[in-house]
């Protein structure tokens, strides 16, 4: 079969612009005239390497990461039939890749091929050269300030006999995997078309579809992501969608999907892409049935503490006063911050996810939590700068806040403990801090004033987050496992030896401390927080 890269819709947004139905060109549906984005001279190929090594997102999961799409081994359309259930009556597989762009909204986005690509009736020359699709994504300024740039990379399901996009139940996917580099954050867009009318296009525009946010990929390395249909979520400011879409959205949207789409939008600019395959999803292997890994770490699955803070519900603070008694749950509380050696004389930083709304001082968690459904950081930074001792940088979530926003010692000792879901390329320390970072270093505590000199990362009682695979883990931990095995590395320990669970009593933070060398980098991704009653 001649499979072609069909690349006709540039412009399009709409779902049944994506079929591109309403585009002129000569051909029959099966086999269209391609229309791709014009470029006058080559480009680089990124991430092209046949010998490229994709770093796993889900390294402990079991994925084919070519039984969809695998361009190393030949394949230039996507297996849309694999694993789907029966295909809507005289509808045939698609799979074809299609190109959209804001341009239809008066926009001017393209994305630039890596060779001369203008009217050849053959995919592979791209496939072959980037061992995948690849080329450089070109985001121009709209006219309007309220709308983003974007440029769609994807493929439709299936198609009826007039060539129009159909629905497919792809449910038995289980989700999807894809191997690819990126310049940019990208999010991965599952879009739908109902035919029982419960969701009106005309109401609600494709970008409020179900969708995940990811962040870019490191140095041009490729990373395979594999996200569960019940990830995808409808982004928190659609605030009218159907009553059929405020539950079990990525599952429903699986049943009835009619094209998988890449985004990248946001800033203008330019960035190299390349998507090297694409897989079906499913559980976790483990090596015994507790659902642990070689570690023992126990995998998160779908039922993880979360009655805490829950990101993938987009929960903004943390529920600190879950549990508390009267005297403190008037107060704000369960805000996150940020900390780093910057303040001392270190050069270390945060990259989070949305660093374009990001000025190195206050991250806008609220904007992150939407965007990631978790608290994601695409990279910790540490470089000690002019400090004496190891670079660090810490977050954490204030307990509770008086009118001044300054942080108040409060009881959390009925918590029993906590849990975190969670993955990181680093060790986190977690301890729960009696003195606010937002607080003068005056203020009374545990009974004595807190000199300058004693501020450090090293006191509290704490307990470990390992390093984790690229898999989500739960850890809990008990208020009396929290210790002070650091404490003598102050001059005056005994000033602040204390227990977890005295200092449970009267916390004013929960902190998440990340230390190591000189030029190290990770990211890490915290999904939930729960409590750990008996």
């Amino acid at each position: 079969m001649n499979k072609k890269l069909h690349m006709i819709c540039a412009g399009a947004l709409s779902l049944a612009a994506l079929g591109c139905s309403d585009v002129d060109v000569s051909g029959s549906s099966e086999d269209p005239n391609v229309l791709l984005a014009y470029n006058s001279s080559s480009s680089s190929v990124p991430g092209a390497s046949s010998s490229s090594v994709a770093e796993s997102s889900s390294g402990s999961y079991e994925f084919d990461l070519g039984d969809l799409w695998n361009p190393s081994a030949g394949d230039f359309t996507v297996n849309v039939a694999r694993y789907a259930a029966s295909l809507p009556a005289s509808a045939k597989t698609d799979g074809h890749w299609v190109l959209t762009t804001d341009a239809e909204n008066g926009g001017s986005s393209s994305v630039v091929w890596p060779m001369d690509y203008v009217s050849s009736q053959d995919e592979r020359a791209i496939v072959e050269a980037c061992n995948g699709i690849c080329g450089t994504v070109v985001l121009k300024e709209r006219s309007s300030l309220n709308e983003d740039s974007f440029v769609h990379i994807g493929f439709t399901l299936a198609k009826d006999s007039s060539g129009n996009p159909v629905p497919v139940d792809v449910s038995d996917w289980g989700g999807i995997c894809v191997t690819l580099t990126s310049d940019q954050a990208f999010g991965l867009q599952l879009a739908v078309r109902d035919s029982l009318d419960l969701l009106d296009e005309r109401l609600w525009p494709t970008f409020a579809y179900p969708a995940v946010a990811l962040p870019r990929t490191k140095d041009g390395e490729p990373k395979t992501i594999c996200r569960k249909w019940s990830d995808f979520q409808i982004p928190t400011w659609m605030q009218d969608e159907p009553e059929y879409w405020k539950t079990d959205v990525g599952a429903k949207a699986a049943k009835q999907l009619v094209a998988f789409r890449i985004e990248f939008a946001g800033k203008p600019g330019e960035y190299k892409f390349n998507i090297m395959s694409l897989g079906t999803y499913s559980e976790p292997l483990s090596s015994s049935s507790s659902g642990t890994d070689p570690f023992g770490n126990v995998y998160a699955g779908d039922d993880y503490p979360r009655d805490l803070w829950d990101g993938q519900a987009r929960e903004t603070n943390v529920k600190t006063t879950l549990y508390a008694d009267s005297s403190w749950s008037h107060l704000r509380n369960g805000q996150w911050f940020e900390y780093t050696d910057r303040n001392e004389g270190g050069s270390s930083i945060f990259d989070w996810y949305w660093s374009d709304q990001y000025d190195g001082h206050v991250a806008p968690f609220d904007v992150i939590v939407d965007a990631c459904g978790s608290l994601c950081c695409f990279n910790v930074i540490l470089d000690q700068g002019e400090l004496s001792r190891k670079p660090y940088a810490l977050f954490g979530f204030q307990l509770a806040q008086n009118d001044s926003n300054q942080g108040v010692p409060v009881d959390i000792s009925n918590w029993g403990g906590i849990c975190v879901t969670y993955k990181s390329d680093y060790p986190i320390r977690m301890d729960l801090d009696p003195v606010s970072l937002e607080m003068s270093t005056d203020t009374l505590t545990s009974g004595s004033a807190i000199e300058d000199a004693d501020l450090d990362i090293y006191k509290w009682p704490s307990v470990v987050l390992p390093k984790t695979s690229s898999l989500e883990i739960v850890k809990c931990y008990k208020w009396n496992e929290f210790t002070q095995p650091d404490l003598d590395k102050l001059p005056n320990p005994e000033k602040y030896r204390i227990s977890g669970e005295n200092v449970a009593k009267r916390a004013v933070a929960v902190r998440f401390i990340i230390e190591g060398e000189k030029g190290d980098v990770g990211a890490f991704d915290v999904k939930a927080l729960g409590t750990n009653r008996d």
